[in-house]
């Protein structure tokens, strides 16, 4: 066989195996990729505290600050879900005991008060129509608890096993990171400077989303506290902190706490207090930390438009799901570094020289020397 055919045919051999390798990794990554993206995400969050630590010890022992941080983070987290199992749980469930109590006792038109029910009247709503209507609605609740009574253990197991597996992808990614780092932008059939700028944007686009998370979710359980408190809700810093957690996922997230708690008050005899807390919470801690304080805190770091901020988070959200908050930035961010490349390094005419209508400011391009 001549030397050039025995040369094809040995590339050709190798992409077939290497294919074939890619596929079977990726299918057995596939079931475990939720923890592997988790423990991504804490270690790129806590790696410059790592690197400190490193420094401190003198470059030696990097698996000791990994394993200090990384369980520092798990214990947090494991307390955060202490919290909301135990408190808000305790509490979710007094409340509906007095709710459960309060329809008891006066019926469904009584709870709504007689200006509500003489309202809904009105519009052909009788009181009848609605004891029917919550009975019916308590029907279907329990029928949904006792088919998700079955599957409690299942996931309660799969919780912990993505716990575990997301405290050891964490764990190695900071013992190996900055070695990885360098073996990627090596390995990558691209020139280092270019994928060196890839991984640079993309944990970025990681550290902006952490960064904004933790502001606007500081940002909505203090106001929402706030607004507990000023319209009389029981328990204020209670629903105050559940609604700070809630905050991860942007926009319907806090709503999954404060509207409950405002339609609860109106139903409880307090019409006016829940209306207020609707309307606060919705204003002032929906619309001012989703469309105002998020796209400018996350567009700058990632150097995005506000634009492309909405479609990165929404769009990731709507897509990936609550991974998409992390997804869909990253996509985006991707695909922009992959623009700003070709245009600075293959465009036929050479780099643009008009300014960059993606980026946070408009900013030019910048070109490389």
């Amino acid at each position: 066989m001549p030397k050039i055919e025995r040369t094809r045919l040995q590339r050709s051999t190798f992409l077939v195996l290497f294919a074939l390798a890619a596929y079977a990794f990726w299918r057995t990554l596939e079931p475990v990729w939720v923890p592997v993206l988790l423990g991504l995400v804490i270690a790129v969050g806590v790696h410059p505290i790592h690197e400190r630590l490193v420094q401190r010890l003198g470059g030696k022992h990097p698996g000791l600050p990994a394993a200090a941080l990384t369980t520092l983070v798990m214990v947090l987290a494991l307390g955060l879900i202490t919290f909301l199992v135990f408190v808000v749980g305790n509490r979710v469930v007094t409340l509906a005991q007095e709710f459960a109590a309060s329809y008891e006792k006066k019926g469904a038109a009584g709870l709504l008060g007689w200006d509500v029910g003489h309202l809904l009247s009105r519009f052909g709503v009788a009181p009848e129509d609605i004891n029917a209507r919550v009975a019916e609605a308590a029907r279907d609740f329990a029928t949904f608890l006792g088919k998700g009574a079955t599957s409690l253990v299942a996931g309660l197991l799969s919780a912990i096993f993505i716990f575990i597996f997301t405290a050891i992808t964490s764990y190695y990614l900071l013992r190996e990171g900055t070695g990885g780092t360098s073996w990627l932008v090596e390995m990558v059939p691209l020139p280092n400077g270019q994928v060196a700028e890839i991984v640079a944007d993309v944990r970025d686009v990681m550290r902006a989303m952490l960064m904004s998370t933790g502001v606007i979710s500081a940002y909505q359980a203090v106001t929402a506290g706030i607004g507990y408190w000023l319209f009389r809700v029981d328990s204020p810093i209670v629903w105050a902190a559940l609604t700070g957690v809630a905050s991860i996922l942007p926009a319907v997230g806090t709503a999954l706490v404060w509207a409950p708690v405002g339609i609860a008050m109106i139903f409880l005899g307090h019409p006016a207090q829940g209306v207020g807390v609707l309307l606060w919470s919705g204003v002032v801690v929906v619309f001012i930390a989703d469309y105002i304080l998020r796209p400018k805190l996350v567009g700058t770091r990632m150097r995005m438009n506000d634009l492309l901020v909405f479609i990165a988070i929404f769009g990731g959200i709507e897509a990936f799901g609550i991974l998409g908050l992390v997804l869909g930035p990253i996509a985006v961010a991707v695909l922009l570094s992959l623009l700003r490349i070709y245009q600075r390094d293959y465009r036929p005419e050479g780099p643009v020289r008009t300014h960059d209508p993606t980026a946070a400011n408009g900013s030019h391009f910048q070109n490389a020397p």
